[in-house]
């Protein structure tokens, strides 16, 4: 990873299109949980172990690419996995826009 390489608006699609549960599950595995959530169709059965009102899911921007995003109940925020990771992981801006783009050209190699 090249950490002076230039943050461009490509890599933050990239990174906010990586599979943030995925990404979790393999960088962060004690960070996230399996639940079942039979109430909310629309939201993925991953939780926070930390904080339980915070859930993820995915969503479809205007281009129709697949965002994967989180949401906390408790207190209605809401965001993408670069901002997951800034908050709750300890990331900084650029090394979570980073972490996430390279994740994503892994899986594709």
């Amino acid at each position: 990873m090249k950490n002076f390489e230039k943050i461009n608006d490509t890599m933050i699609l990239e990174a906010k299109k990586t599979n943030l549960v995925n990404f979790l599950r393999e960088r962060h595995p004690d960070s996230i949980w399996f639940a079942s959530h039979p109430n909310a169709k629309k939201y993925h059965c991953w939780r926070s172990k930390k904080h339980d009102s915070l859930v993820f899911f995915t969503e479809t921007d205007g281009a129709g690419n697949t965002i994967y995003k989180y949401h906390r109940w408790s207190n209605r925020e809401q965001d993408d996995g670069i901002t997951y990771l800034v908050k709750y992981e300890g990331y900084t801006w650029p090394a979570a826009v980073r972490a996430l783009a390279y994740y994503f050209d892994n899986l594709d190699s």
